[in-house]
């Protein structure tokens, strides 16, 4: 189950990791380019970098090293050794914690690493394009909510997952959490429930506060798919989240 990494860290930043090409691999090395205008990090870490600890989804420190750590130059690359790979051709969630200026423990180990895969933070927030009221009864058989967009757009949706996670009854290194997403796929589904990799952009999908970032695009003019996010957790629930897509050219009658 889920836990914050310690109670004496004040910040934790949801990481993206880049499997969406991976298959048949049970580890994968990993490497996150820490954002230069990431202010309230750099605000709020310590110059040696020994308050910033990556964590799997459960909060377990992972074995990571500091490939770039320049202070002064706000340059921070990690690497991880050998993390666990959830599922094929997923996007997997780790997180970054960071933020406990009385910190002694370096926690960073040295390696080597191996065509490492990317991991991405996400500073953006959402501003529309929001699917929300997940388990909601829709009264017709598709998804409740739904976006327009043509032919040659390609558009972020943002599934909400506040409220859909589980949190303790009591705390634990002064927390609540309880359960964590592990790992999410998506689909593009058209009438006939057939799924076409083309209809969205699998690595584009990000990790953020309380929200998922999906990329849709291209589809058929005058056609309607569903976009699904599956959302697996670490008490191996999965949610399939849904909404509707209208593919269409407006032009001038």
């Amino acid at each position: 189950m889920a836990i914050w990494f310690d109670e004496n860290y004040t910040y934790r930043q949801p990481v993206t990791v880049n499997f969406s090409t991976v298959s048949g691999e049970s580890t994968q090395d990993v490497t996150l380019t820490i954002p230069p205008d990431w202010d309230l990090f750099w605000d709020t870490i310590r110059s040696d970098f020994k308050d910033v600890v990556l964590t799997d989804e459960n909060g377990n420190v992972v074995d990571f090293r500091r490939k770039n750590a320049n202070y002064s130059n706000q340059d921070l690359i990690l690497e991880v050794n050998d993390l666990d790979v959830a599922e094929n051709n997923c996007m997997q969630q780790m997180f970054l914690f960071y933020g406990y200026a009385n910190e002694s423990t370096d926690r960073s180990t040295s390696f080597v690493a191996s065509t490492p895969k990317n991991a991405f933070i996400h500073l953006g927030a959402p501003l529309n394009r929001i699917v929300e009221g997940y388990g909601i009864v829709p009264t017709a058989n598709q998804p409740v909510q739904t976006f327009v967009k043509s032919t040659d757009e390609a558009i972020d949706i943002y599934f909400s997952i506040q409220g859909l996670l589980a949190s303790r009854t009591t705390e634990a290194n002064g927390r609540l959490l309880f359960e964590e997403i592990v790992f999410v796929t998506v689909e593009s589904l058209d009438s006939s429930g057939t799924n076409a990799v083309e209809r969205y952009d699998l690595q584009e999908t990000r990790f953020l506060q309380g929200y998922i970032r999906v990329r849709t695009k291209a589809g058929s003019n005058n056609t309607n798919y569903s976009l699904a996010l599956k959302v697996n957790t670490t008490t191996l629930q999965i949610y399939d989240i849904r909404c509707l897509i209208k593919v269409k050219d407006l032009l001038p009658s």
